[in-house]
């Protein structure tokens, strides 16, 4: 797995005598994986062999590099089991950091100065790591929903809330709902009462484990009955103001059913998220002194200026542009640094730059999936802290 951590470690990394490889492998089978990777590094090598002023030790050092990642490759290839996604970053001054992660990207093989980082900043945005909670009135299972990973946390709860009591005489009371002598209410409210201080003890410890996850939202579930409201009702406020949705289930249900109906609910969650940030922005934007704009230009002057609170672009914008790689000034057109005066380097995917800079200012950032026809023209803007 990869946290915000990993990506803000690997966003820190620049490179001293030789540049970074930041390879995304998609390992998903039947891909023929690495005859793809073979393609790749024959293309970049050609490509930095003849765009680059390398010395021969520099140039000699990075193939001897992705010789060394090919090799790596060929050496793991029967050891990725459920991974998708195989992410490599490291250079031949040492640094290698490698993920496996279970989700899977388009391959690509990027040779720059510092780590391609963008595609994780899109996985991280759109997997939010989800609590689940599945309960009845007498069970309930906790999981974490990342990365399209569904892991069940052990500790299951199994309390002995009966449907059935015996009373009396042999006779026996109904669930929920059936009243009758003095004795048969005793019990009912005796069985309320185990139901709720039951629902209280799991919505405690969900609380618990959400903090000690660090989970961003919540998901319950729970049988066609009273279950789900009377759940919501014992839950922290915490949790409430983070619950993203709900289904119906049962604790007892295959873990590939509850898997399933946890993910329609997530991806639910998320496309209604864009289209409320979306249309908060452009409202904004078009408002006059609003705190929002659209658009490469007004989002690189925002993002220069330390104004930019959440950067907003589409997950497959891309955008040419240059980069000051001594003051990390970006421009979509300026040749020349207006800090340092030296020369910009030229950058195919400018994006990406700005995902690091919003990283480097701890703005937020949200990848948009889906197309909106009032953003398209504009692929990319921002929330603003000020003007």
């Amino acid at each position: 797995m990869i946290t915000a951590h990993d990506v803000e470690r690997l966003r820190s990394w620049r490179a001293h005598d030789h540049p970074i490889v930041s390879l995304y492998l998609n390992v998903t089978p039947p891909h023929p994986f690495v005859s793809e990777l073979n393609s790749l590094i024959h293309s970049q090598k050609e490509q930095w062999a003849k765009n680059n002023n390398l010395h021969k030790t520099q140039l000699r050092a990075l193939e001897e590099l992705l010789a060394q990642i090919e090799h790596h490759v060929r050496a793991i290839e029967r050891q990725l089991g459920r991974t998708r996604l195989l992410a490599i970053f490291a250079s031949a001054d040492g640094f290698w950091q490698e993920y496996r992660l279970p989700v899977a990207l388009p391959s690509q093989l990027v040779i720059e100065l510092d780590p391609y980082i963008r595609p994780l900043t899109i996985l991280l945005d759109e997997f939010d790591r989800y609590c689940v909670l599945v309960a009845d009135a007498r069970k309930a299972r906790i999981f974490s929903l990342y990365l399209g990973e569904f892991e069940e946390h052990l500790g299951v709860f199994n309390d002995e809330v009966h449907s059935k009591v015996s009373v009396g005489r042999g006779e026996r009371v109904g669930g929920p709902g059936v009243w009758g002598s003095t004795g048969e209410l005793r019990i009912q409210r005796h069985i309320e009462d185990h139901f709720h201080r039951h629902l209280k003890r799991v919505a405690e410890y969900t609380f618990d484990l959400f903090r000690q996850e660090q989970c961003e939202l919540l998901i319950i579930a729970g049988p066609e009955d009273k279950t789900l409201p009377y759940l919501k009702d014992h839950l922290h406020s915490y949790l409430r103001e983070r619950l993203a949705g709900e289904f119906h289930a049962r604790p007892d249900m295959p873990i590939s059913e509850l898997k399933e109906r946890a993910l329609a609910v997530a991806q639910s969650w998320e496309r209604r998220y864009e289209e409320q940030l979306i249309a908060r922005l452009l409202e904004t934007a078009h408002r006059p002194n609003g705190l929002a704009v659209v658009g490469v230009e007004p989002t690189l002057e925002a993002l220069m200026l330390g104004q930019v609170h959440t950067l907003v672009l589409h997950h497959s914008a891309r955008i040419k542009g240059t980069v000051c790689p001594t003051d990390h000034f970006l421009s979509s057109y300026l040749e020349r640094c207006p800090i340092c005066h030296e020369a910009m380097h030229y950058t195919e995917d400018l994006a990406d730059e700005m995902v690091e800079e919003a990283i480097h200012q701890n703005a937020e950032i949200e990848h948009i999936f889906t197309n909106h026809d009032s953003f398209t023209p504009y692929n990319v803007g921002a929330i603003l802290r000020f003007r």
